[in-house]
């Protein structure tokens, strides 16, 4: 029995020596490009846009106007042809309510007005008549407080009161744009 288990014994250690194992250890270094998602189209308080009549704009300084703006509703698609429906006290399914003229209805939003900053270096457009056309004219925020105070150049193909749409961000105007209604 003896001679059994050292025989036993004999083959496990030969056998222990008998294959030879290697370990090697690889490393492998792999760069991954990762693209940012753009910025989410979602409107903040860092872009927001509003929509009114500009009640008026005053020098605050050399370098900023106060725009103090009566804040309206642009309605457009279903939301204007229910809202529109709900004035006339029309009762519809919201999807079969009837279109709205001119495809927009304009609602004031409030009596509230809201003031904003309006740096010297922002630039907007206004819309003038040039060749029987209407063309968006580039304008500064000078030209734009004229305007409103009453100056006739540029000509406007319609007064201002048609409403402006002002991009914000957080209490600053960073542009301007007149709204065209027929």
């Amino acid at each position: 029995m003896r001679v059994a288990a050292l025989l036993v014994a004999g083959l496990v250690l030969a056998g222990c020596g008998a294959g030879k194992t290697t370990t090697t250890t690889v490393t492998s270094t792999k760069t991954v490009t990762v693209r940012q998602p753009p910025p989410s189209s979602a409107l903040g308080a860092q872009d927001t846009r509003y929509f009114g009549q500009i009640a008026s704009i005053t020098q605050a300084d050399s370098k900023r106007y106060l725009l103090v703006l009566k804040p309206e509703l642009f309605l457009v698609g279903v939301t204007a042809n229910v809202a529109n429906a709900e004035q006339q006290g029309t009762q519809c399914a919201p999807l079969s309510c009837p279109g709205v003229e001119d495809d927009h209805l304009v609602l004031p939003a409030g009596t509230q007005k809201l003031t904003f900053v309006l740096p010297a270096t922002t630039t907007g457009t206004v819309l003038v008549s040039r060749n029987g056309h209407m063309q968006p004219t580039k304008v500064s925020a000078a030209q734009l407080a004229s305007l409103v105070s009453g100056a006739k150049t540029p000509k406007l193909i319609e007064p201002l009161d048609s409403g402006v749409w002002l991009a914000v961000d957080v209490d600053k105007v960073t542009s301007f744009a007149q709204q065209f209604q027929p």
